[in-house]
């Protein structure tokens, strides 16, 4: 019983190592010759906790939501601390939807972001920086 028991917790571990381990992946937009370092979110569990809690999200990073199928994509910011803009990304790679300067939300009842269009990705980078670097829907992104 006890080895069965140290069995389960090492495997437990391992799971969990694996679901949330920070993967890294470069997404690149051409049109302004950015490169931005994201971590990559491609299970329910990422896709949940996101970018909550954070503190801080250094220049030119941000995390990348990968989605096993393309459809319009509902965001909220509950328990985000920092501002954030969101670049929806189609399965061919283009920018289809931007939505810009979405605020924390750090109390209970915290605002619904639906997309207008599909999207198979979702880019999260600080707040500004589509303003910034004159980042438009229609344009392409590589992701490395």
């Amino acid at each position: 019983m006890e080895f069965l028991m140290m069995a389960l917790a090492i495997l437990i571990l391992v799971i969990a190592f694996f679901v949330f381990k920070k993967e890294k992946i470069e997404v690149y937009l051409p049109a302004q010759n950015l490169k931005i370092e994201a971590e990559k979110a491609d299970n329910f569990l990422k896709w949940s906790k996101g970018l909550m809690f954070r503190e801080f999200l250094p220049e030119n990073s941000g995390m990348l939501f990968v989605f096993p199928d393309e459809k319009p994509r509902t965001f909220w910011m509950k328990n985000t601390k920092i501002p954030l803009d969101l670049l929806f990304i189609s399965g061919d790679k283009k920018i289809v939807e931007i939505k810009e300067n979405f605020e924390p939300c750090p109390g209970e009842k915290c605002p619904i972001y639906n997309s207008k269009l599909s999207a198979k990705y979702v880019l999260e980078v600080n707040a500004g920086l589509t303003e910034k670097y004159n980042i438009k829907t229609g344009e392409e992104i590589v992701i490395r």
